[in-house]
């Protein structure tokens, strides 16, 4: 153990001299790697983002209950608001009285509606529910609407579930797309590392009639990976810091509304940095070793 750690700096040693002889090869490899981490930090600021909407989406989905005109008496409101928090799926049921619903409808169609304000007020208490699973609001909504002090009850009705199930689809589908990028960038770095054995195998040749363990000859080949993917990552790393911090800046932070609020620079850009770098990092060692495995049980 003591013996190869020792050797570390000199397995690193050899690594930047293999990088340097074939130095064609490992910039062609650092380009692919800047490449597929561009694409991976743009969709994982798009997927985060995504992420995000619907996770507002999901947490300003309510369903408006309004109660029968009997329900009246604090008791009677207290009990009702109790049945519907004991319910499946609900999380929290809010009263909305029938002075703070006329409010509310003044407020979303004008004043014209102040004349119903005091006695003449026309409408009835409700209850703003929030559910915990916003996939199923429908059963829910219509589990609550079957209670016998309902009068009625609502919610933002298939369009809504429409785009919260889009949005899980993309969600979805991003994390496929991610899985294959990360093969794609493994792929492209042990095609890289592979072509720089078949150009070194005289020298691994006499390495192995000396004696060398497989690990001895495998080491500065992984490390050469770990750089590759590494120096790769630091130019997707930067422009994905300025570019989503310009594109921020831009459009206000957020898109037509504060439901579509875009995810905050920091730490965001922070977090996509460390997973591009540390995506780098580990397609660099996987392909790396996946090559140098395969070669040296090849030529055994």
């Amino acid at each position: 153990m003591i013996k190869e750690i020792r050797m570390i700096p000199y397995h690193i040693r050899q690594a930047f001299k293999g990088m340097f002889r074939h130095l064609g090869m490992t910039l062609s490899a650092i380009v692919a790697v800047i490449i597929t981490l561009l694409l991976l930090g743009i969709f994982l600021c798009v997927a985060g983002n995504v992420s995000l909407f619907a996770s507002n989406i999901e947490g300003g989905l309510q369903i408006h209950a309004t109660l029968d005109p009997d329900i009246d008496t604090e008791e009677e409101l207290e009990e009702a608001g109790n049945v519907l928090k004991e319910m499946d799926n609900v999380a929290a049921a809010t009263l909305s009285t029938k002075d703070e619903e006329l409010e509310l409808m003044i407020k979303e169609k004008g004043e014209a509606f102040a004349m119903y304000r005091g006695e003449e007020n026309p409408l009835n208490n409700a209850f703003f529910i929030t559910v915990v699973d916003a996939d199923q609001i429908a059963q829910t909504c219509e589990a609550i609407s079957q209670l016998d002090f309902v009068k009625d009850a609502v919610y933002g009705g298939a369009s809504v579930s429409q785009l919260i199930h889009i949005l899980d689809l993309v969600r979805q589908g991003g994390l496929v797309f991610v899985i294959l990028l990360f093969l794609l960038t493994a792929y492209l770095i042990s095609s890289t590392i592979r072509t720089t054995i078949y150009a070194r195998s005289k020298e691994i040749a006499i390495m192995r009639n000396v004696g060398a363990s497989n690990h001895f000859i495998k080491v500065p080949f992984m490390i050469e990976g770990v750089l590759i993917g590494l120096i790769g990552a630091v130019l997707p790393c930067i422009l994905t810091y300025f570019g989503y911090n310009w594109l921020y800046d831009e459009i206000g932070g957020r898109l037509f509304t504060n439901l579509f609020a875009l995810q905050p620079v920091i730490p965001f850009t922070l977090y996509v940095a460390a997973a591009l770098a540390a995506c780098g990092v580990i397609v660099g060692l996987v392909g790396s070793f996946a090559s140098t495995t395969r070669y040296l049980h090849w030529k055994r």
